[in-house]
């Protein structure tokens, strides 16, 4: 069985160009959009100007007839050391075969915030409005989504986990509360910040590329959202990441050892990356964001 055998058939059906805006050739793009649409074909644009528009808008149209125009390079990856947990599913792909030990850990904290104990005073209540998030770097994956098929199973898992850059707890009313702060530098034209998730945000942006921001493990009330969101970061280990903290746990994994913490935190990066091959890439740029 291999990482995919249970989604290849929807796999196969996700296709990166499908996911993004197909306008007619003749719209006459406004700039962001035209940017935006060059990108995401893989071609990186000089500044679109008024003399350069039609010049780009020719550009756009090959790539859409012909989209092997260009070739896009993958971003070198940079070696990570996980934890010992995550390190041993890079070295033995067939971890994946079993996934009853690990489906356990999940079961048992979902039980217990499904219906939780309305006389336990819980952090920030128990509507269900919160999920957690994953911020990838579309300069490490490459279209994952579209170039998974052609790819080993084991490259697949290695680049979506050296993509990940932060792991976060986010409110369904206002889902892109993360990415607010580096708009608000990126429209003052500030391009350098003390925060490091601002910085790789405002980085990838300045690379003519958009933040690819992964919700998952939605509609769950808050402290299941921040216990799978400290799973995560545990098993990724911090220093590959920009968050801040480690995060915190709550309800019956506070009590987990550390070793069952991080096989938790394994699950949800595996159960994420499906998603994430499922739904396609989807970039996020300044103008996305009100």
């Amino acid at each position: 069985m291999s990482y995919f055998s249970e989604y290849n058939g929807s796999i196969k059906s996700s296709s990166f160009s499908s996911k993004m805006s197909s306008l007619p050739d003749t719209i006459d793009y406004d700039t962001d959009t035209l940017r935006k649409e060059l990108i995401i074909r893989g071609y990186n644009p000089g500044p679109i100007t008024v003399t350069t528009k039609s010049v780009y808008l020719k550009k756009l149209h090959q790539l859409k007839k012909y989209p092997a125009l260009v070739s896009r390079e993958p971003r070198p990856v940079s070696k990570r050391v996980y934890s010992v947990e995550l390190e041993k599913t890079l070295r033995d792909s067939s971890w994946c075969n079993d996934l009853a030990l690990y489906k356990s850990l999940e079961e048992v904290v979902a039980k217990q915030f499904c219906n939780p104990d309305p006389s336990r005073k819980w952090r920030e209540g128990i509507n269900k409005s919160s999920f957690t998030y994953l911020l990838l770097d579309p300069r490490l994956t490459n279209n994952l989504p579209g170039r998974a098929e052609s790819l080993k199973p084991k490259e697949v898992w290695e680049t979506f986990l050296s993509s990940v850059f932060y792991v976060g707890k986010g409110k369904r009313s206002r889902p892109y509360s993360h990415l607010y702060e580096a708009v608000n530098f990126w429209n003052k034209r500030q391009f350098s910040s003390g925060n490091k998730k601002i910085q790789s945000i405002i980085d990838i942006w300045r690379s003519n590329g958009g933040v690819i921001c992964l919700h998952v493990f939605q509609n769950i009330i808050p402290v299941e959202a921040y216990t799978r969101e400290a799973a995560m970061i545990s098993a990724l280990k911090i220093e590959n990441l920009t968050n801040a903290k480690c995060g915190d746990y709550y309800g019956i994994a506070a009590a987990w050892p550390q070793k069952q913490k991080k096989m938790f935190g394994v699950y949800l990066l595996y159960k994420a990356m499906m998603i994430f091959l499922n739904e396609g890439e989807r970039q996020l740029c300044p103008s996305d964001i009100d």
